[in-house]
């Protein structure tokens, strides 16, 4: 590289490097901003697990009274 040419790239890479950080603090504090909507969002997913986990537990207790009552007695010898 050139010595007319190593000023410019050192600027650019600091303007880039700057541009870059700003841009990511600014990401960050619209990030932070978002945790009172966010909780409404977390609070549903968190009644849709629980919903999905009641079911697969009714699933899964039917299945297993079915398989149960499959069972013959055991009969001693």
């Amino acid at each position: 590289m050139t010595e007319q040419l190593l000023p410019l790239a050192v600027w650019v890479q600091l303007t880039g490097g700057d541009i870059r950080s700003r841009v990511r603090r600014a990401w960050d504090d619209r990030y932070e901003e978002d945790g009172v909507d966010e909780a409404v969002t977390k609070m549903i997913w968190l009644a849709v697990g629980i919903v999905v986990a009641l079911a697969a537990t009714a699933f899964f207790m039917t299945k297993f009274n079915q398989a149960k009552n499959s069972v013959p007695d055991p009969v001693a010898p």
